[in-house]
């Protein structure tokens, strides 16, 4: 009867201690996978890689430099902590506050590990971290810790060198098997990754979190000075007003009569008066919106006679300065839901705006319907409007170039459409403008919701 096949396999030792090996590899494989998945801390991945390493591997060391491209060194990320053993942990405390090497020595293995993105075995610790520490306290670490081989693998990342991983091995240097360096190899690639991944994480972790101190810094700021402007402009306005009624008075003579050129220096300056209430009227009400003290008064309106009743107010006006206004045709009556009061301030800023830049020819106001929303559109003959100048519309102090010298003459504080939008965005419509050029006139609209109150007088607010 043949046995054989039922003998136990014999294997050398060497074969043993590769399967070891081998199981070890794969056991520290599979938690530095997990690891990676589980931790985008940069200081946090490199210390659990340090740890999970040697306690894997079998190996008596773990350290990680990383480089510093723009102070041109390696310095310490991690090393290994042996909790278990305080004395050995007092030992290796220097490590965390000594290791600091600079690009420039060549003959330091960490260096030159990096440089050539080479690896390297050594029987000494010193060879590594000289001359950051002497060869005596490397000669003390290497006998606590029991490492007689050290191996230094550079850390890739993207094909570029960005750090070393060194390990102490509790064998010789002959004993160091190409599977140990072949797999440290491997693990340095996908530690370089996760490293970079982690780092890139932390620093955009850090740069948001000083993005939103600095943004809660400017809205205390932003606060503060929408409450000085709140108190200003209240504080500005009646002395203004109290003003701008003796420059009346004087107009009137009521305190005698005034020659031709005192009359003329007096209109300027109420001209002027008016421009600074104006101003002051302007920036109340963006406060008001700033602070989000503004309420809407949402009621059902008859659009087209509210768009006389503005549009008349500049027919004299549009009269002594020789240009024409008026409906673009007759309308029947429609029906919208909005705040009456902005509404009228949103028609009485955009036909000002139309007068005040349109020379010769004049303005007309329309009106295009669809199912759910009103388009209310003023078309001037003015200076119109470069189209890369459209997206200078409507923001706060907005003012385009060719603007600049008419709105000086003739008055203006560049918050008009920015008050337009805020009052139309309020209400649930849009605004919006459109021009050719310089030169062809400009048109100005907004659209408002059509009426879906079916009971007449009813009010609701927003």
């Amino acid at each position: 009867m043949d046995l054989t096949n039922n003998l136990p396999v014999q294997l050398e030792e060497s074969e043993v201690l590769e399967i070891i090996d081998r199981n070890r590899a794969l056991d520290a494989t599979n938690k530095l996978i997990q690891l990676v998945l589980d931790t985008t801390e940069f200081s946090d991945l490199t210390q659990r890689i340090v740890d999970l390493i040697p306690a894997a591997m079998g190996y008596q060391l773990g350290l990680i430099l990383t480089s510093e491209p723009e102070n041109q060194r390696l310095v310490k990320a991690s090393v290994s902590k042996y909790a278990e053993d305080v004395n050995l942990s007092k030992v290796l405390a220097p490590l965390y506050n000594a290791i600091n090497i600079p690009y420039g020595y060549e003959d330091n293995l960490a260096v030159k590990a990096f440089k050539e993105a080479k690896q390297f075995v050594s029987p000494y610790l010193w060879e590594v971290f000289k001359p950051v520490i002497t060869k005596e306290q490397a000669g003390t670490i290497q006998d606590t810790v029991s490492a007689t081989a050290i191996i230094v693998t550079p850390i890739f990342a993207r094909g570029d060198v960005i750090g070393i991983l060194i390990v102490g091995l509790p064998k010789t240097m002959d004993q160091v098997t190409n599977f140990e360096r072949s797999l440290l190899k491997k693990f340095s690639k996908n530690v370089g990754i996760a490293i970079e991944n982690a780092r890139q994480f932390s620093k955009l972790k850090t740069e948001k979190e000083e993005l939103h101190k600095a943004f809660a810094n400017l809205q205390v700021l932003n606060t503060l000075k929408d409450e000085f402007l709140s108190v200003a402009s209240h504080e500005l306005r009646t002395p203004m007003t109290i003003v701008k009624s003796y420059l009346w008075m004087l107009d009137q003579q009521e305190a005698g009569k005034m020659n031709t050129k005192q009359l003329e220096y007096l209109h300027k300056a109420s001209d002027g008066t008016q421009r600074m209430i104006n101003l002051i009227n302007d920036m109340l009400n963006i406060s008001r919106f700033e602070q989000k003290k503004v309420t809407y008064n949402i009621v059902q309106l008859e659009i087209v006679s509210i768009i006389k009743d503005v549009l008349s107010g500049f027919e004299i006006r549009a009269k002594e300065k020789g240009i024409a206004t008026g409906m673009y045709k007759d309308y029947e009556p429609i029906y919208v839901d909005c705040d009456e009061q902005k509404l009228r301030e949103v028609l009485t800023n955009l036909m000002e705006n139309a007068f005040k830049f349109t020379k010769d020819g004049g303005f007309i106001v329309g009106i295009d319907e669809s199912e759910d929303a009103v388009k209310i559109w003023i078309k001037d003959s003015g200076l119109g409007i470069e189209p890369n100048d459209l997206q200078k519309l409507f923001h706060k102090f907005g003012r385009i170039d060719n603007s600049y010298t008419i709105a000086t003459e003739v008055g203006g504080t560049g918050l008009g459409l920015y008050i337009v939008k805020l009052y139309v965005e309020g209400m649930g419509g849009k605004v919006g403008a459109i021009s050719e050029g310089s030169g062809k006139g400009s048109t100005f609209w907004f659209t408002i919701a059509k009426n879906k109150i079916t009971v007449s007088g009813y009010t609701s607010s927003k």
